[in-house]
């Protein structure tokens, strides 16, 4: 009998330990993958804004650090870049948090609120001109923030007048949905942002994470008035480096031209400095990846003991096939092939219940999670390498079986 074939027959004529031990396998591959979700959502949230916008390089303060400490600088500065030969285009951003009042959202008679009304949410914000919204944000394929340059467009006119503003429709629900807000009778408080009545005219979607709950986008004049900032001051510059240029080139004449007091970075190197704060300049990213870790070391543990019982319970039959003249190799290779069985049977039922609670994460936390098939196929490989470990630790009690014993 081929090895496989008598692991298999092993796992099925114990098969309360079999389930026991594919429960473990599960429970540890639902582990596993719960924590490279978190973790590859954290990388998410860093680059998450930069994905939704048009830039080839962008202008920044040099006293930025990362998007949760953030500073501005002259707008003029932007005026500089305009003027250098191969920049098609510079549009401002501001960017910066206010402080939103919780309306009193309707809720079926099972849910509860999601918020006290008239308490207050922190909620990111964007200061953009209305009429660059097309060029700003991204109106095409996966991280489109409008679904076209159309609606792009209708909702900068709708952001002319002051004191507008579009919300995220995947902000957290305790800000209320674009639906519910733009009906909001001002008897209710109507919809007020650091104590200033504003008005939703407008939708959009760019995700939330671990950074902000919920986001705004609104006029350079309006966000001005919210955030009583100088209209002056600016915290990104969106540079698009003209069809033909070489950015490069461009990158190296606008840090020539430009004063010292702001930087010039590539798409990779803004995303590389979010990255950096959150993934290993922050508590969160480096606690997620020991819990990963930690997760493999339960899996590998726990299915050891498994496998170490089974051995030992099992070991007048593999002391008998020792003196049937059966090799210390195929008694090894059953071991082997049981524990690789054992990750197939476990990795089924753990990645179903993985894509269960990442959409749990994703509809309740707002957390860009998603099960992707390289992750998947990572995670299988991570199981089988965990249980093939397993095997190989539990297979020297295999090897201690005396033929000698039996009699």
């Amino acid at each position: 009998m081929r090895p496989v074939a008598l692991a298999w027959a092993n796992l099925r004529h114990h098969r309360t330990r079999t389930l026991i031990a594919v429960t473990g396998v599960a429970f540890a591959v639902l582990l596993v993958f719960m924590q490279v979700g978190f973790y590859r959502s954290v990388n998410r949230t860093a680059t998450m804004l930069y994905d939704h916008l048009e830039f080839d390089l962008l202008v920044a303060s040099t006293e930025h650090q990362d998007l949760t400490r953030l500073r501005a600088f002259p707008r003029g500065r932007l005026a500089a870049a305009a003027a250098v030969p191969g920049v098609a285009d510079v549009d401002p951003m501001a960017v910066g948090a206010g402080n939103w009042r919780n309306p009193e959202v309707p809720t079926a008679w099972w849910e509860s609120a999601p918020a006290v009304p008239g308490s207050g949410s922190s909620i990111f914000m964007l200061g953009v001109p209305p009429a660059a919204l097309p060029r700003v944000f991204r109106t095409a394929g996966a991280d489109a923030v409008f679904p076209d340059a159309a609606s792009a467009a209708a909702c900068g006119n709708r952001l002319a007048r002051l004191d507008t503003l579009l919300i995220d429709r995947t902000s957290r629900p305790e800000f209320g949905r674009y639906d519910f807000l733009r009906t909001l009778p001002a008897d209710r408080g109507g919809t007020r942002l650091n104590g200033r009545r504003v008005e939703v005219v407008g939708e959009f979607e760019l995700g939330t994470g671990f950074n902000w709950k919920g986001m705004l986008i609104t006029s350079e004049e309006t966000f001005a008035a919210l955030t009583f900032r100088p209209a002056d001051d600016v915290t990104f510059g969106l540079v698009k480096v003209a069809p033909g240029a070489d950015p490069a080139a461009v990158r190296t004449a606008l840090a020539a031209a430009l004063p010292d007091d702001v930087m010039v970075l590539t798409r990779d190197e803004a995303a590389a400095v979010e990255t950096a704060y959150w993934v290993s300049g922050n508590a969160l990213g480096q606690l997620l990846a020991a819990g990963a870790v930690l997760a493999v070391a339960v899996g590998v543990i726990f299915l050891y003991q498994m496998m170490s019982a089974d051995i030992r319970n099992q070991l007048a039959e593999y002391a008998t096939a020792k003196a049937l003249g059966y090799r210390p190799g195929y008694t090894s290779a059953v071991v082997l092939w049981q524990a690789g069985l054992l990750a197939l049977l476990g990795f089924v039922p753990g990645l179903a219940a993985a894509a269960l609670l990442y959409e749990v994460a994703k509809d309740q936390a707002g957390l860009p999670m998603a099960l992707d098939a390289g992750p998947a196929a990572a995670v299988l490989l991570l199981t089988v390498g965990m249980c093939v470990g397993s095997g190989l630790l539990a297979v020297r009690k295999v090897h201690a079986a005396d033929p000698a014993s039996l009699f």
